[in-house]
């Protein structure tokens, strides 16, 4: 199964969510779930779909998807990180409308820098990204899951303090 996770944010993210239902239709995926979020436009042709779930469902979810494709946030992308998942994560972006700043983008180059994920910033991207992280999961990892998700949320916690300052 590929779970498929656009997150909570109150921003849409159609351009993966349409990619991704395009990619199952064309057979490129299959045994498709999204969770959609807030993207009450979305109605997939080809994928399974909920808008939002619990915790523990997504927890499971991600635990025993073949492959997670989603955006950046931060506890979607602690929970791929602690399932030990290579996933395909693409940043919401702020020129798409999709979130105030572009934070996402720096978690994504972090984690890509570090091999723990296939970074997508731009739907068109997509498809050989799937490729890739499918050769990824097939070869054993070797990195310490515990310091990379204790490095990510140091990293999280940072950029959380430093989005509270322009905030205020």
């Amino acid at each position: 199964m590929v779970f498929v996770t656009v997150g909570t944010g109150l921003e849409p993210m159609m351009r993966l969510l349409m990619k991704v239902d395009e990619l199952a239709g064309a057979g490129v995926l299959d045994d498709v779930f999204v969770q959609s979020g807030n993207n009450p436009a979305f109605r997939p042709r080809h994928c399974k779909c909920e808008s939002l779930m619990p915790l523990e469902r997504f927890e499971a979810m991600v635990a025993t998807a073949e492959l997670v494709i989603c955006h950046a946030g931060a506890g979607t992308a602690i929970q791929v990180l602690r399932a030990g998942k290579q996933a395909v994560m693409m940043p919401r972006r702020k020129k798409h409308g999709e979130v105030v700043d572009d934070h996402q983008l720096e978690l994504v180059r972090a984690l890509a820098e570090e091999g723990r994920v296939v970074p997508v910033y731009e739907a068109e991207e997509l498809e050989p990204a799937i490729a890739e992280a499918r050769r990824r999961a097939a070869i054993p990892s070797v990195a310490e899951p515990a310091r990379m998700i204790a490095l990510v949320e140091a990293a999280l916690l940072e950029l959380g303090g430093r989005h509270a300052k322009k905030s205020s």
